[in-house]
Formats: C-alpha cells, structure tokens, sequence
C-alpha cells in the first residue's frame, strides 16, 4: 500500500519535492496545503509541471490535522516565520503525523540545533508517537552525508573543509532584492551582507560543523567566523544591471571549528556575480558552480560535486536535488520508531529517541 502524503508549500523548491511526491509508485499525494488563497483550488500537477492528480490545494491546516496522512512533506518557508513554522511541525508531530523538512536548517542535527526547538519537536514526537526527520542539499546530504562517507575511506585526518561557489548568482537566482540585500551585491564598502550580520550563517550552519566534529570525534574549543567582500575594480555588466565600481561584487565567509587554534572542521562560502573578477587569494574550483570537499591527512582527498540539467530540465538541479532529499527519505521515516532522526556514519538516518519528560 503507497504511503498516504500532504505535501506543504509550493515555492521554488517546494515545488520539486511535490513534484517527488508525486512522481515516486510508493507515495501517493493525498493533500496540498498552500498559504495564499490565489493558490487555493488548483490541482497539485499544475505547481510542478506535471499531469493533474484530482488533489486540490487549500489553505486549511485543522484539516491536515484531522486527515491524518502517514507523512507530511513541509516545505514552507521558514523565512520571517520561523515559531510559526516549528509550531506547526510540532502540531502534526504531536497529532501522530510524520514530518520531513527543509524548512527547520538547524534540526539537520538535532545535537546541535537551539535547544528550545529542538525539545519542542522532541517533545511533539513523544506525545504522538511520530518521526521527524530535516534534510536538504546543503546543509544537507551534499556537506554532512557526502563526507561522511568519504570519511570512511580516511586514516589520519588533519582537517575537512567544504568549499561551496555560488558563481555567478545574477545568472543562478537572478532575484535582485535577495542578491542585494542578502549578499550585499551592489552595496558600498564597509556594508556588512545581511546574512552575516543576522546571524544567519551561523543559524543554518553551525549544525553542520559540530555534527562533522562529533564524526570525527573533536571537541571544539570554539567555532569562528570570519568573511570579507569583494569590491568591483570596475562598472561591471550583470543579468540584472549594473553593480558600479567600488561597490560589493562578492564575498566570502568561513565558519570553523577550532581545536588548539587550528580550523579542523570548517565551511567556506563563495558568491560572486557573473562578471566579478576571481581573486588570486581564493581557491579556485574546476568549472563553476559546485562544492569542493578537502580532506587534509592520509590519504589527503579533494572531490568536487557539481549539478548539471537533465534531459528537458528547466529547473535548477540544485533545487530539485533539495526536494529529493526529503521525498526519498519518507519511507524510511515512516517506518522508523519515534524521536528525531540525524545522519550517521553508514546509514543515511538514525533515530534519536524522545527523552521523557521533556517540556516545551
């Protein structure tokens, strides 16, 4: 019998898991929940390009509540409504439905997400007997599942580092007021880009470099930040305008696990626009837009992953990739005992049991 499943959210990546969904003989698509009413009363085919499915969206979440379906693939966004979203989670967790996520970064790794988000789940999951389980592409499978399994293969092993290249973002995600204000494209020197001075970085990231250092078994002494822009050395020519001389044309952040005053375990971040001269002081990847793992030891390692269209595809890989992690993950979820589930050495998931007599 197919897995009964509610899919919520119809944005650029929850699209691609609902297409997942739908696509996939061992689920079926039982509901749709959408948050704006222009949305309501379409069917679920439409959002994702596929053929009709009879499931109609509506924006009635007592409804999900008392449909009860096996699992509920949560893909709203979290952006400007983060209680909101975790308190939704934990209303279906507690009501004995299942959850997989994007949308909740930081529960990657429980271990090591804020500790009020991750006992109200835990609690949630104990009261209703349910499994909940956040993934993603990264963070996500492609900068904890990935190394891991590198790992495996390693001896000594001196220190990991991911470095990911979002190139040419004008081109990738050509929405100018998220490049503008969230990576600072366009802005003057000394701006600081509104995801380092929000905090986000650390927000979504942190989880990942202390769920690799309990791999690797480090206790960290601290982990650091660090980051600088770059400025255009020229008017430079963008998919979406102009970004003038001496105004910010990329940047780059590292977030590093640090033992003993050394980077063990660290993740590095590069943006840029399409026409943003590469600087000799940044390592440089093999083609475009990816993610270079490096493992310093023995045997030292460097792999490369990079997502490329399929046949037909219009749609970014990366975010279909996205969907996908979550999607594949429900059977697993579903058959899974309560708690919360994180990736482990050798499995993809492991379930961490609910302690008992957490409070929210």
């Amino acid at each position: 019998m197919a897995i009964a499943v509610v899919h919520a959210g119809t944005g650029l990546t929850g699209r691609e898991a609902l297409r997942g969904v739908i696509d996939d003989p061992d689920l079926e698509l039982v509901g749709l929940l959408v948050s704006s009413q222009d949305k309501v009363g379409r069917d679920a085919g439409r959002f994702c390009g596929v053929r009709d499915t009879g499931v109609l969206a509506h924006a009635d979440f007592e409804a999900v509540l008392r449909q009860k379906p096996d699992c509920v693939s949560y893909c709203s966004t979290a952006v400007g409504r983060e209680k909101a979203a975790y308190h939704q989670i934990a209303q279906l967790l507690r009501s004995g439905i299942n959850v997989v996520t994007i949308s909740t970064i930081p529960m990657v790794y429980p271990a090591a997400a804020p500790a009020p988000w991750q006992e109200l789940l835990e609690s949630a999951c104990l009261e209703g007997g349910s499994t909940f389980y956040a993934s993603g592409c990264e963070p996500g499978i492609v900068s904890m599942n990935l190394p891991v399994a590198l790992l495996a293969g390693a001896g000594r092993v001196d220190s990991y580092r991911m470095d990911e290249y979002a190139v040419g973002m004008d081109l990738v995600y050509p929405i100018w007021d998220v490049l503008h204000e969230s990576m600072g494209f366009g802005k003057p020197d000394g701006h600081v880009p509104a995801r380092i001075a929000s905090g986000k970085v650390r927000h979504d990231w942190e989880s990942v470099v202390r769920y690799l250092a309990d791999v690797l078994g480090l206790q960290l002494d601290s982990v650091d930040l660090d980051w600088e822009t770059l400025l255009a050395p020229t008017d430079l020519e963008t998919s979406l305008g102009v970004i003038t001389e001496g105004t910010i044309s990329g940047h780059r952040w590292r977030l590093a696990g640090i033992v003993d005053g050394q980077p063990v375990v660290a993740i590095q971040y590069f943006a840029t626009v399409s026409s943003t001269p590469w600087p000799d002081s940044w390592p440089k990847p093999d083609g475009g837009a990816g993610m270079v793992h490096r493992i310093a030891g023995r045997p030292g390692l460097r792999m490369q992953v990079c997502f490329e269209d399929g046949p037909g595809e219009r749609v970014n890989p990366s975010l279909a990739f996205t969907g996908q992690a979550i999607v594949n993950a429900i059977p697993h979820v579903v058959a899974s005992a309560p708690g919360l589930l994180e990736p482990v050495l050798g499995r993809s998931v492991v379930t961490r049991q609910p302690r008992a007599g957490v409070r929210t």
